[in-house]
């Protein structure tokens, strides 16, 4: 140990020679010089670790007797080792399989203009040969949906001694752990947003179009049938999102015959009629009377608008030592065209 102790000061050494002389530039050698002092450091530890003298443990047979009479009790009092993990383990958090499905809009934009086509041209009627005055389309309308992105701020106070004196390079671990937040946030946001104040509008607010359950109560099977096969008159690449509670219901109907090759191809691959089927706890669960238990549509029809990446900056206050780090990005999200979205929903 000693022998490698000597081999990083030697290179040390040499390292700061040659920034002496001009040969390397110091921020060139910076990186190479932190990862010298890194292993300085870890060897000087490891060697005064193995210094530390071992205690002596009795174990003679006269002593235990002595303390078994006395009913004296053996605690480690601090004394025991501690294996300290080096790998920040995080809480489990749902999965945002919807946001790779959303359209994106990126840049550094004060509002997003997307161009819309609706309502399109009106069926086009016969015409005679050679037919005058045939009326212009009036139903035609071009017009644009704004993706105004408002900031989400999050801010995490982190201690001195965590950042200083922490078994884990903390700091190395925030972009991570904002990315997985924000990406909650959004997910959350993209589904349920109820789009007041400067909540995103999500897949389950305002709904235009919907398809009525059959009977009353929780969802059947012909009923995701009928919303799956609405979507499929229009697309072939919808996908319909909803909770697990509500696919519970739906698994649980006891309609038998046509029904169970439904359920069957549901529990298989999570398809209806070849639709795509996305569960997630985003979803609302509800299925009280007019409630709307799930929605299919083209999720590129669903804008998202990203004004910057995450910005994290730390913060320090006078008379605090905490640092506090400061994420925020700028964004947005709305159903680009309201109409290509279909909401189930119970009688």
């Amino acid at each position: 140990m000693n022998e490698k102790l000597l081999e990083v000061n030697i290179e040390l050494r040499k390292l700061s020679e040659k920034i002496k002389d001009g040969s390397v530039k110091a921020e060139d050698a910076q990186k190479e010089l932190d990862t010298l002092k890194t292993q300085k450091r870890e060897i000087e530890q490891k060697i005064a670790q193995a210094n530390i003298p071992t205690e002596e443990r009795t174990t003679s047979l006269a002593d235990i007797k002595k303390a078994m009479i006395e009913k004296r009790a053996i605690t480690l009092n601090g004394t025991g080792a501690i294996n300290q993990v080096k790998e920040l383990q995080k809480e489990l958090s749902r999965k945002k399989e919807i946001l790779n499905l959303v359209r994106y809009f990126y840049g550094p934009n004060a509002a997003t203009n997307i161009p819309i086509l609706s309502p399109g041209l009106a069926t086009p009627a016969t015409a005679a040969e050679g037919a005058t005055g045939i009326n212009a389309d009036t139903q035609a309308a071009l017009g644009n949906k704004s993706l105004t992105p408002h900031a989400f701020v999050s801010i995490l106070p982190v201690s001195a001694e965590t950042l200083s004196l922490g078994s884990i390079n903390f700091e190395a671990e925030l972009p991570a752990i904002f990315a997985d937040a924000f990406a909650d946030g959004f997910a959350k946001q993209v589904i349920e947003g109820d789009g007041t104040g400067l909540n995103f509008n999500g897949l389950f607010t305002g709904l235009v179009n919907n398809v009525e359950c059959s009977t009353v109560g929780s969802p059947k099977i012909a009923d995701l049938v009928s919303l799956a096969l609405t979507m499929k008159d229009y697309t072939d690449d919808a996908v319909i999102v909803m909770h697990p509670t509500v696919y519970s219901a739906i698994q649980a109907d006891a309609t038998v015959g046509v029904a169970q090759l439904y359920k069957e191809e549901l529990i298989r691959s999570k398809t209806i009629e070849g639709v795509k089927v996305i569960l997630t706890g985003y979803a609302p669960s509800e299925t009280a009377t007019g409630s709307t238990v799930a929605v299919a549509g083209r999720m590129s029809d669903y804008g998202l608008g990203l004004a910057s990446e995450i910005t994290i900056e730390p913060i320090k206050k006078v008379g605090d030592t905490n640092t506090y780090f400061q994420a925020i990005v700028f964004a947005n999200g709305h159903k680009i065209i309201g109409k290509n979205f279909y909401g189930l929903k119970t009688k």
